[in-house]
């Protein structure tokens, strides 16, 4: 018999690498669904297709997401996150940007990390977007990305306006960001244009500082 503190250490690491292995099919199966859903549309990405390729049963995907609609809508959700697992207005780059006492360099600064974000996120946004047409739960996510959006948003009008007056009133600023920023749009620059996503960041920096900041000299 293993003495009590072996026996602890052993059961430990079990656990250990059974939540490691958890953690990697976990990876497996959202990389495995990321790439389908991209790749053969919401219809086409079948829970079996995504289990084949992510070397993983049905059941365990049902057990672990419950169903298509959640297995999409956790992929959008880290693709707008990234690295960072918090929310977005409470990750260090957004509360960067808030801090900024410069109204330019805050819009700046945020096209620089919105953009990002898109590039990850947008392809992932237009697949809920076509999906919803025809299925009514992928129209709840789809209105359920668009109202996080807008008060993620919201933060930076309240961020920017701290600073100074804007050239536009406080609604007529969150729909122009929310307008600009959509994933629609930047997948008509990015793809239907070629645009680079230099080329995208930039414009959109341009644009919200025209838009939204009053001239120099003005208040």
């Amino acid at each position: 018999m293993l003495p009590v503190s072996e026996d602890v250490k052993r059961r430990r690491y079990r656990s250990r690498r059974r939540a490691e292995q958890a953690e990697q099919t976990h990876e497996r199966v959202l990389a495995a669904a990321s790439d389908l859903f991209v790749e053969r549309g919401y219809d086409g990405a079948s829970i079996a297709a995504i289990a084949e390729r992510a070397g993983v049963s049905s059941e365990t995907i049902y057990a672990r997401f419950s169903n298509k609609r959640s297995l999409l809508g956790q992929l959008v959700q880290n693709a707008v996150r990234g690295a960072d697992p918090r929310p977005v207005t409470e990750q260090d780059s957004a509360r960067a940007l808030i801090s900024e006492p410069d109204q330019r360099l805050q819009l700046r600064a945020f096209a620089e990390d919105v953009t990002q974000r898109l590039e990850r996120a947008a392809p992932l946004a237009a697949i809920v977007s076509s999906a919803a047409r025809a299925e009514p739960e992928l129209a709840e996510l789809r209105d359920a990305i668009s109202t996080r959006r807008r008060e993620n948003l919201g933060a930076l009008i309240s961020g920017v306006s701290a600073n100074g007056a804007l050239r536009i009133p406080r609604e007529a600023a969150l729909d122009t960001v929310w307008a600009l920023t959509s994933p629609e749009l930047h997948q008509l620059m990015r793809v239907g244009r070629g645009w680079s996503p230099e080329r995208y960041r930039d414009w959109l920096s341009d644009a919200l500082v025209a838009l939204l900041v009053l001239p120099e000299g003005h208040s």
